[in-house]
């Protein structure tokens, strides 16, 4: 006996489809409810928005004052302002040569960025008074000792240090050590060399870090560019562009990118909590019995937040396209 002939149905655009064949996707879906696609489906996780880095503005004040860290006492902040706080603006355009991305570029007067070649570039890092090997590296790449600077250190009698992180997204942790170590160096330089004073005769520098990963231009270019976020008070935008104009061949795709801004976002609202802090003036607190008039002056206060709340959410639609993403073809 022949089997019974599949059931049939009319979808409303006016062709037909074979329910028990046919799977059961968002675009049968779709027709079975009377509205076509204006775009192509896609089942992929969304990606965030590129970020664009344009052309570096050649600013003779591209590097401010360094602001002021409450994570070090009153006389380290002193000398880093006189150790960081260097006349450094953004040099003018050179030829970049192909060949120079294995070897290490001053990024700041203290700071230089470079591949592992150039932390085993013993001539140059004499040459350069580098005092410091800081390596940015993967975990499993310090498990196995393949990427480190303390070989090389116990030669030229410098200090070395390593910044261990499992994979890119732990950088944004990593960021305030790496600076805190390279800080915390040029302090201890600084007050080895405050004593002697022909050591001081016309320097500007006291120690010299080289920050170093396999190839110069990912994890260990993150970590320059947050060190001068941090240092400077610069936003994400201009501190890339000053780290690229310096060592071009850096390559901050847009993960980084937007780990970088997440670091800025969060760097920014640190110091708006210490400028309020240090602006609030110090007042006793008093447990006063409240009245009626401030309980119903609180109670206006919060149907005013509710209204500037509404008008927030509504703001989120603002400048929106009218792109429909179905059509309705019923």
């Amino acid at each position: 006996m022949a089997s019974p002939e599949p059931q049939r149905t009319a979808f409303p655009n006016g062709s037909y489809g074979n329910l028990l064949n046919r799977e059961n996707t968002p675009a049968t879906t779709s027709a079975i409810n009377g509205a076509q696609p204006n775009g192509q489906y896609t089942f992929r996780a969304p990606s965030p928005p590129h970020i664009h880095i344009p052309q570096a503005n050649e600013d003779p004040n591209f590097l401010r004052n360094v602001p002021a860290n409450r994570e070090y006492s009153d006389d380290e902040q002193a000398i880093l302002a006189r150790v960081v706080a260097v006349q450094h603006s953004l040099p003018a355009a050179v030829d970049w040569r192909y060949e120079l991305r294995r070897k290490a570029q001053q990024i700041l007067p203290f700071l230089y960025l470079g591949p592992s070649s150039s932390a085993r570039d013993i001539e140059s890092l004499r040459a350069e008074g580098i005092t410091m090997l800081l390596v940015i590296r993967n975990t499993m790449t310090a498990q196995a000792s393949l990427l480190s600077g303390e070989k090389v250190a116990k030669q030229l009698g410098i200090q070395s240090a390593a910044v261990d992180v499992a994979g890119n997204q732990e950088l944004i942790a990593a960021f305030p050590r790496a600076t805190k170590t390279i800080n915390d160096h040029l302090i201890s330089s600084y007050r080895r060399l405050a004593c002697d004073d022909d050591a001081q005769n016309g320097r500007n520098t006291w120690g010299k870090v080289l920050v170093f990963c396999e190839s110069g231009n990912e994890r260990s270019a993150a970590v320059v560019a947050a060190y001068v976020m941090s240092t400077f008070a610069l936003d994400m935008v201009t501190a890339l562009q000053y780290v690229q104009s310096q060592r071009f061949c850096v390559a901050y795709d847009d993960g980084l990118k937007n780990l970088l801004q997440a670091y800025d976002d969060i760097l920014s609202a640190r110091r708006s909590v210490s400028r309020g802090t240090s602006a609030a003036p110090q007042v006793p607190a008093t447990q006063a019995k409240r009245r009626r008039d401030d309980v119903d002056e609180d109670e206006d206060m919060d149907m005013g937040t509710m209204d500037v709340d509404r008008a927030d959410d509504m703001e989120r639609f603002a400048g929106r396209s009218s792109y429909a993403p179905f059509l309705d073809v019923s």
